[in-house]
């Protein structure tokens, strides 16, 4: 989000500078070097050795860094990690560097897709197809690396928002909870550690739950959910699914949902919902991420209602969390 205070050429240079910094900080993370600095400082000859690299350029590239507080000089031309850096290593809890790869890595499918963003903006469809000649879940399952760049994404984004969405609804009230699409059960997982009498179904395709967390409550099942899911579940918890898909696909996904729930059940959807005005909202740029690496949208309240009515759905209810994300709770009708 840009400052109010900057002149327009300002803001226009800022946003210009942060696509120099976003591609630093890619670079600085592909080559680790905030693992290597875990045991303490290193001079710029020691890291060009280890990352393979020139001295001379690399320094460049960290004293960039540094200037917005990422990596610091303790004496010239010796590098230590800063709290911001200490961020990018792999050995500490929280660690952002599967977030940094998987959005600004090569290879690992977004940048792709922002690269041809003029193609996804002239023909309305997804542009990482373009690129690959395959659509995001293939890549995922042909490179393991992009695979656990973006599972270990999700799980990073969950630390923050999986407590909040646990707190912000009653799911006591659900015996059974199944989570369809759910990854490898972040979510799931903390609404049965808070909730003792409920029991859990986690439903996603086979590459993703072979990594699912462990948990004496949670039944773990593989498939597509355009084919179908499991039935029986009280409450069925769909959370950062549908906006990967266009209108078309997500309604079959919503009525696939639809056939497998009993009468009384709840469906509880977990998306960042837009706002209608004109002020920054961080949705209306993961919407665009969604173009390019999916065809997929993000949608306002009405749009999300009259997505669920198509597929048999009554919207109910919307819950706001302090997170960029809501819950709307819809009955099968």
């Amino acid at each position: 989000m840009q400052s109010a205070s900057l002149i327009p050429h300002e803001q226009i240079q800022a946003i210009i500078l942060g696509y120099w910094q976003a591609r630093s900080l890619a670079l600085a993370t592909s080559l680790g070097v905030a693992d290597h600095l875990a045991d303490g400082p290193l001079t710029v000859d020691e890291l060009a050795s280890r990352t393979q690299t020139n001295a001379s350029a690399l320094f460049r590239l960290l004293r960039a860094l540094e200037s917005i507080g990422i990596f610091s000089q303790s004496s010239p031309q010796v590098f230590v990690n800063t709290p911001t850096s200490d961020c990018l290593r792999r050995d500490v809890p929280g660690a952002q560097w599967p977030t940094v790869l998987h959005n600004l890595g090569r290879g690992y499918g977004p940048v792709e897709g922002w690269d041809e963003l003029e193609y996804s903006v002239r023909t309305g469809k997804r542009s990482i197809d373009k690129t690959y000649g395959y659509d995001f879940w293939e890549l995922c399952r042909r490179n393991p690396q992009v695979n656990v760049a973006v599972n270990e994404t999700m799980r990073s984004l969950s630390e923050a928002m999986t407590p909040v969405i646990t707190a912000a609804y009653d799911w006591s009230k659900f015996p059974v909870i199944e989570d369809v699409g759910g990854g490898i059960g972040t979510q799931i997982v903390s609404i049965l550690d808070a909730n003792p009498s409920c029991r859990g179904i986690l439903f996603d395709q086979p590459h993703v739950v072979a990594g699912a967390i462990v948990h004496d409550r949670l039944k773990t099942l593989s498939g597509s959910f355009f084919e179908a899911v499991p039935d029986g579940a009280d409450a069925t918890l769909m959370r950062w699914v549908l906006h990967d898909w266009s209108d078309t696909e997500a309604t079959e996904i919503l009525k696939t949902v639809r056939r497998s729930m009993k009468p009384s059940a709840r469906l509880i959807l977990v998306e960042f919902v837009l706002s209608d005005g004109a002020g920054f909202d961080f949705g209306k740029w993961t919407d665009l991420q969604m173009l390019v690496m999916f065809g997929g949208l993000e949608r306002t309240k009405l749009e999300y209602r009259d997505l669920l009515v198509a597929a048999g759905f009554e919207l109910e209810e919307e819950i706001s969390t302090p997170t960029p994300v809501n819950l709307l709770i819809a009955r099968p009708v």
